[in-house]
């Protein structure tokens, strides 16, 4: 086992005797690996975490291309990223619950420590990368040691929980920093202050902040080393629901970490060549889906979640909801499906895997399969109708091409988008010949065989 230091936070509250419960032993108990590395896995929840024996994670991916729900830069993922909810405020929670005695401090030196964090926080930082990590470091331990200060003044003050709230949400902001630029040490640090604050009392705001900010580091991590180690997406979903069980009354942090655990899970496990990762991380994509849909099903990622839901359980079931006017001026519908085995396939114009996997792989099968054995259905989800007819005058694409003539109903807003939860493109689903899904997750390469298979029947 790793024996780090007691973290200050820790040692405040077993000192001041305010409720915090373990031993003196639990913090550095809080990840038992035996590592230096910073890729450690973390724990799936606090008792877990105070329990862990999870084998150091040792190789580090920095490639692009780690497939998480929302691209960086979209509003959920700056959300998590900065520590603020989707609408980009920190979510507030109901104080700690501590009761009221005399300050061991005037209030305007709590002020003036806050205020010298702040201006820790908005100092420049050097542009040389070496001196910059230095700066950033000594800058987080500052923070570290003043917003410790600002908690041993205000724990005790009813009247003080507002500051209270304020050095702890520092304090673990510069744990988080510490703890993906650092040592396995910093990430222990990080692990147990969330513990402590666990233990002091586990429904208070506080530990809603610890909570979510282990969720927003499984986050990180994931993105930093989901492609070569994919249990980070594994570790987030399961942060992400404790955050929801514990606190929904923080809405906005529990649907946006919801969604974007469900989102990476899934499709991380449409790109995973290993059965048995596909069907783990599968199983968390649903579990947090499902949370979304039965806690929050008044947000729109609630009904999205719905959505996907209702896409997941297609599999063995008639297809029915499905249907929408062509770019010949057709129309087609799922009663028309019975009768021969059907490939639909949501594609756009500009998708690099569609134009080069999947496209070549449905013109094959085109040219092998008669219509009479095989209908196809494509699903254009471009926006511009300009687009697609230039794209349309050099490429052919087998089947009809449902297009939905008011921009409204185009792209991601498509009614069978929205009604089934697409959330990848290209997609592709099978039907047999009674008009029930076979599947909604086939890859070009299995494609051609499945379809020889149904069509053999």
């Amino acid at each position: 086992m790793l024996h780090c230091r007691i973290p200050a936070i820790f040692l405040l509250f077993l000192l001041a005797g305010t409720g915090c419960g373990g031993t003196a032993e639990s913090p550095s108990a809080v990840m038992e690996v035996g590592s230096q590395s910073t890729s450690n896995a973390a724990p799936e929840n606090l008792s877990a975490a105070a329990n862990s024996s999870n084998p150091a994670l040792q190789t580090a991916d920095s490639s692009s291309g780690v497939l998480m729900a929302i691209p960086p830069g979209t509003a959920a993922t700056a959300a998590i990223s900065s520590g603020k909810d989707a609408a980009g405020v920190a979510a507030a929670g109901p104080g700690n619950g501590a009761s009221q005695t005399d300050s061991t401090a005037p209030h305007d030196e709590v002020t003036d420590v806050l205020a010298e964090i702040q201006k820790l926080r908005i100092a420049p930082i050097p542009a040389d990368l070496e001196q910059a990590r230095q700066t950033r470091r000594q800058r987080n331990e500052q923070i570290v040691e003043l917003a410790t200060r600002v908690v041993r003044m205000t724990m005790k003050d009813a009247d003080q929980q507002s500051r209270f709230q304020n050095a702890i949400e520092h304090l673990l902001e510069a744990r988080f920093q510490m703890a993906l630029a650092g040592t396995q040490e910093d990430i222990d640090q990080l692990y147990a202050d969330v513990q402590a604050l666990n233990d002091h009392d586990p429904k208070s705001a506080a530990a809603a902040e610890g909570v979510y900010m282990i969720a927003r580091f499984s986050h990180t991590k994931a993105g930093q080393l989901g492609r070569s180690q994919p249990v980070w997406f594994e570790t987030l979903s399961r942060w992400a629901r404790e955050f929801a069980d514990r606190f929904p009354e923080q809405t906005n942090r529990a649907v946006t970490l919801l969604f974007v655990a469900a989102r990476s899970c899934e499709l991380h496990a449409l790109a995973a060549t290993d059965a048995d990762l596909t069907k783990r991380l599968m199983t968390e994509s649903t579990l947090c889906y499902t949370t979304l849909a039965q806690k929050f099903s008044k947000t729109p990622q609630g009904q999205e979640a719905a959505a996907v839901l209702r896409r997941m359980s297609l599999p063995g079931q008639v297809l029915s909801q499905f249907s929408g006017p062509t770019l010949d001026g057709g129309f087609v519908t799922a009663d028309e499906f019975p009768g021969k085995t059907t490939l639909i396939y949501f594609w756009e114009t500009e998708n690099a895997e569609f134009a080069e996997e999947l496209l070549p792989v449905l013109q094959r099968i085109q040219d092998e399969f008669p219509p009479e054995q095989l209908r196809v259905v494509g699903v254009v989800l471009d926006e511009a109708e300009k687009s697609v007819e230039s794209f349309l005058e050099t490429t052919t694409l087998p089947g009809l091409q449902i297009f939905f003539p008011t921009a409204e109903q185009r792209s991601w807003n498509s009614p069978l988008v929205r009604y089934w939860g697409v959330s990848k493109v290209p997609s592709v689903w099978l039907l047999d010949s009674r008009g029930s899904v076979v599947s909604t997750t086939l890859k070009p390469a299995d494609l051609a065989q499945t379809v020889q298979k149904l069509t053999r029947r």
